[in-house]
């Protein structure tokens, strides 16, 4: 994601490690041998056609793995990719970097930086240039700028059911420090599953919002979208 010359065909839907946890619906397990057969199918076979969607997991996962968030909170990020009770993303309480490490390994993504090291420009407040090498805004910079309004966004959930495993004053705080120390990006795509972890509703003018923030950080149509079902 922080990589500006990424093929816009791999934002297009949710991705990264919450594409991954997302993909864990209820269902999987009628499909896979166990999570790593999963996340190998997930991710098919190691070719150009998907180095895409693996460079994009491996650079959230080198992110959080290397920020200052402790284990609880990366467990509680993690724990907001389960939809419903129904889903079944696996438990890493207690070896959350282990398993993602181990995750990104088992999709074939190498944790290391973006292709020419384009990628590797910290993302956390106050960190970070503003231009890349061509003289445009980088990536990071732009994530960064957009800090307040993932964190304004946080305070929006507004639950109606239990997530699972995680509540919400621990998934705001894991948020509003994902923001703050890893990147705005990667907390505002965890807070989209927040939103429906919670049941939370979606007024209109909040859809909007999320609708904006996903543009600006270069989302394709169908990343934002997903809340649809619980606009009101």
């Amino acid at each position: 994601m922080h990589d500006p010359t990424m093929n816009s065909d791999d934002l297009s839907f949710d991705f990264g490690l919450t594409g991954l946890g997302g993909s864990f619906h209820g269902d999987w397990v009628l499909f896979a041998a166990d999570q790593g057969d999963h996340i190998a199918q997930w991710y098919g076979p190691a070719d150009a056609e998907g180095v895409g969607r693996r460079l994009l997991l491996a650079d959230d996962v080198r992110r959080l793995v290397e920020s200052p968030l402790t284990g609880a909170e990366l467990n509680a990020l993690w724990r907001l990719t389960d939809g419903n009770a129904l889903d079944g993303s696996p438990e890493i309480g207690g070896r959350e970097r282990d398993w993602l490490q181990r995750a990104s390994a088992l999709a074939g993504a190498a944790a290391g930086p973006h292709r020419r090291g384009t990628g590797a420009a910290p993302c956390a407040r106050g960190t970070g240039g503003p231009e890349t090498g061509e003289g445009v805004p980088s990536p990071a910079y732009t994530h960064r700028l957009l800090t307040d309004d993932v964190k304004q966004l946080v305070d929006r959930l507004d639950p109606r059911q239990d997530a699972v495993g995680v509540t919400l004053p621990q998934a705001r705080d894991a948020l509003t420090r994902c923001a703050e120390e890893v990147c705005a990006e990667i907390a505002f795509r965890f807070l989209l599953h927040g939103f429906e972890a919670f049941g939370s509703p979606v007024p209109r003018e909040l859809y909007g919002r999320l609708e904006g923030v996903g543009e600006r950080f270069g989302y394709g149509p169908h990343v934002v979208d997903r809340l649809h079902h619980l606009v009101e």
